[in-house]
């Protein structure tokens, strides 16, 4: 993959008490043209990580002082960071592996990797980055476009998800079938799709990213707001 592709402003955060690993590790991403922060411990890593900055974290894994890169896995996690991170060692085992893996890490490499392992790691660190940032985004768009709906639009588009007719839809909620075709032509318009099978679709999906119905969800704030 190719740097351009991923998304500006990535940084890499490489923490490690070694000031020689920190710097020949800098030295490698300084090179290949993005923008590199070292920290010696990784108290001084989250006390300048404003939690939401693009990029990737390399951290070693036994930290002489202070937090190991097990313990600041689990105080990202636990701050609602999800950076990529990578884990490197000079003593790795299958038990450290696997817990690093088990937090979240890319991947747990050996200090002596060759530099071409190490840009491979940090390239993946960086597109999966970014391909989380741009699901973010997409999952936003999505439910803004749904969040246009007011609550009656929503109560026939319920019906149209349902499979209703469009008669039917106008005695339940005893309105005209004028209405229900204008509302659902509404909802059509508001949420960009041109048929019902868009809507179902874009409907479902935007039930997986909340977790929950969107109807009840989405009325809820339509009300609120009104």
């Amino acid at each position: 993959m190719q740097i351009d592709s991923l998304l500006d402003k990535q940084t890499v955060y490489v923490i490690d008490d070694d000031e020689a690993v920190r710097e020949s590790i800098a030295a490698l991403v300084d090179i290949r043209g993005l923008p590199v922060e070292t920290f010696s411990c990784a108290e001084d890593f989250l006390a300048a990580y404003s939690g939401v900055a693009p990029g990737c974290v390399i951290t070693d894994l036994r930290i002489e002082h202070g937090m190991t890169g097990l313990e600041l896995q689990v105080a990202l996690r636990e701050r609602g960071c999800e950076i990529p991170v990578i884990v490197i060692s000079a003593y790795a085992n299958v038990s450290n592996a696997v817990q690093a893996m088990h937090n979240g890490a890319i991947t747990l490499l050996e200090k002596n990797c060759s530099s071409d392992e190490l840009w491979k790691a940090i390239v993946e660190a960086l597109a999966t980055d970014s391909d989380r940032r741009s699901a973010i985004q997409h999952n936003k768009h999505l439910l803004e476009r749904f969040q246009q709906l007011k609550p009656e639009e929503l109560a026939v588009m319920l019906g149209v998800i349902d499979g209703q007719l469009n008669k039917v839809i106008a005695k339940d909620l005893s309105i005209s079938l004028r209405t229900v075709e204008s509302r659902r032509h509404n909802v059509l318009e508001k949420v960009g799709v041109s048929s019902v099978p868009e809507l179902v679709r874009l409907y479902f999906e935007l039930e997986q990213v909340l977790g929950q119905s969107p109807y009840k969800y989405l009325l809820n704030q339509a009300e609120s707001q009104e």
